[in-house]
């Protein structure tokens, strides 16, 4: 598996060869309507995120050390392709990798490729919401993790 350093320089080297701004939703769209989604009875209220444009949800699982993330939006909702696509690019980072590996990085590589650029506001809330709870899981299972270690 690559490591999140190598993935990030992947799409990095996406975003750098755009050459139209358009190229970047393009890719987003491409992305979202790729990505596999999750079972309709994992979307519970626990697992939305809050402040998306959509109604998103982020389902954590964490076996044998590693963080597995499901991500999906609500079937219906308006424009969800983008923030589907959004919650995709993050999941090529985050998922399937342990607390630590996740805790390493800074989510402020999305600003450094530029994808803050021409989000909408509650776009750019809700992926700043999706980020900080990617964060969160991997925080509250690395401290599990540590827990039962000392055991």
């Amino acid at each position: 598996m690559k490591s999140i350093q190598e993935v990030q320089d992947e799409i990095s080297a996406t975003f750098a060869a755009f050459t139209s701004p358009d190229d970047k939703w393009e890719f987003l769209l491409k992305l979202a309507k790729e990505h596999p989604g999750m079972d309709s009875k994992l979307k519970g209220e626990k697992f939305l995120v809050s402040g998306c444009a959509s109604r998103m949800f982020l389902v954590p699982e964490f076996k044998n050390g590693i963080l597995h993330l499901h991500m999906d939006t609500e079937v219906g909702a308006a424009n969800p392709l983008i923030s589907r696509g959004l919650g995709a690019l993050a999941l090529q980072i985050y998922n399937d990798r342990t607390p630590a590996e996740i805790l390493s990085v800074s989510p402020a590589f999305f600003q450094r490729i530029g994808l803050n650029v021409g989000l909408s506001p509650t776009r750019a809330n809700g992926f700043a919401s999706l980020l900080k709870q990617i964060y969160l899981y991997a925080k509250v299972f690395e401290a599990i993790a540590a827990q039962k270690m000392a055991k």
